[in-house]
């Protein structure tokens, strides 16, 4: 063999085995390193706001901002202004649902960890303020695991397990909510609304663009940013997940083939669906914040029991719609089901020192 055939073979060869390195890497996971360190905080408080973290919230903006006063054994939270959806939530709605689903998750966290914990509301303010009291040393690590366990899952579930449909059933009853089972009447109408709103979202220009804004459409946009909407988050993983970051930028994220696939991606999630749970509440931002804790509280009962859940409100941002839902005052619209394997969060949160400042 000629020495420059030699030479461009093995050029060919390590630029093929470095495309396929990319793409192994690309497909993988990604692991955001949260940096939890925050001067002022020891290592166990540190871990539990950390866990407090991992609450839900729309688009995963991860809206909250806290004032710590370890000395004092409290702390405040409030809404991050520069952290909202002004298209889809002009009113703060769904905000204050995301920090009452933060409240709640970090009052699980604390009690997890041997404390005791108080909770208030002051309206004039629209703040949280958290109590805490180390009372024992012994931690629950069950409560610890459903924290971590508990994601968003965006994936077509199962809907065979009847026993599964029972059981959410009696939980709604119990905890005061709504739920439809997939052979209900209810359930073909929130279906239909569904559907029709996200397709008017997805083809309307200002809500696509805030869509693409909180998309992080790579492994570094991802570490980088440390929020938003990874491949993952959209239950894109695997060799989907390299074709989608190759494929999609924020430009053309805003377009009608981005449009198209994501009205396909939910028509699949809504015929994947055991049932929907309606949360309802009043309209104030304190009925919002009990109304998120409620959620939270359901959230990971089904997570304990490997029932998969999606929010999916997208008929209740648009007024058309959410006439049409039934129950009223809807404030949370729950896809739920059963998957095979039921997953981790993702964890992709940003470092604490970003929204917490210690007193």
């Amino acid at each position: 063999m000629k020495k420059k055939t030699l030479i461009a073979l093995i050029t060919t060869t390590i630029m093929l085995v470095a495309a396929l390195t990319s793409i192994l890497v690309t497909g993988r996971k990604t692991n955001v390193n949260t940096d939890k360190n925050i001067q002022g905080l020891n290592e166990e408080l540190s871990e539990i706001m950390y866990l407090g973290s991992l609450a839900p919230s729309s688009h995963n903006i991860q809206c909250w901002l806290i004032e710590l006063y370890p000395e004092e054994g409290k702390l405040t939270v409030s809404a991050d202004p520069e952290r909202k959806l002004s298209v889809v939530d002009p009113q703060a709605r769904e905000q204050f649902l995301s920090l009452g689903c933060y409240i709640r998750t970090l009052e699980e966290a604390f009690l997890a960890y041997g404390y005791n914990v108080t909770y208030s509301y002051d309206e004039s303010t629209d703040t949280m303020n958290l109590s805490y009291k180390k009372i024992s040393d012994k931690i629950d690590p069950n409560t610890i695991t459903r924290i971590k366990k508990r994601h968003t899952d965006k994936r077509a579930f199962d809907i065979s397990d009847s026993s599964k449909n029972e059981y959410v059933s009696k939980l709604c009853k119990n905890i005061g909510c709504e739920y439809y089972s997939f052979d209900t009447k209810e359930f073909a109408i929130i279906k239909k609304a569904t559907a029709d709103a996200y397709i008017k979202q997805a083809y309307d220009e200002e809500t696509a663009a805030e869509l693409s804004n909180w998309l992080r459409l790579s492994n570094k946009e991802t570490k980088d940013k440390k929020d938003g909407l990874s491949a993952e988050q959209l239950g894109i993983t695997g060799i989907k997940k390299v074709f989608y970051y190759l494929f999609t930028n924020h430009e053309n994220a805003k377009g009608k083939t981005f449009a198209d696939q994501g009205i396909a991606n939910t028509e699949s999630q809504l015929n994947g669906c055991m049932g929907f749970i309606i949360v309802s509440s009043g309209d104030s931002k304190k009925e919002l914040v009990e109304c998120g804790i409620k959620a939270t509280d359901i959230w990971l009962d089904l997570t304990e029991n490997n029932i998969s859940v999606h929010p999916m409100s997208y008929a209740i941002e648009e007024a058309e719609y959410k006439t049409q839902l039934p129950s009223e005052n809807q404030q949370m619209l729950l896809r739920v089901g059963c998957v095979k394997k039921y997953g981790e969060n993702n964890a992709v949160r940003r470092d604490l020192s970003d929204y917490i400042k210690v007193h």
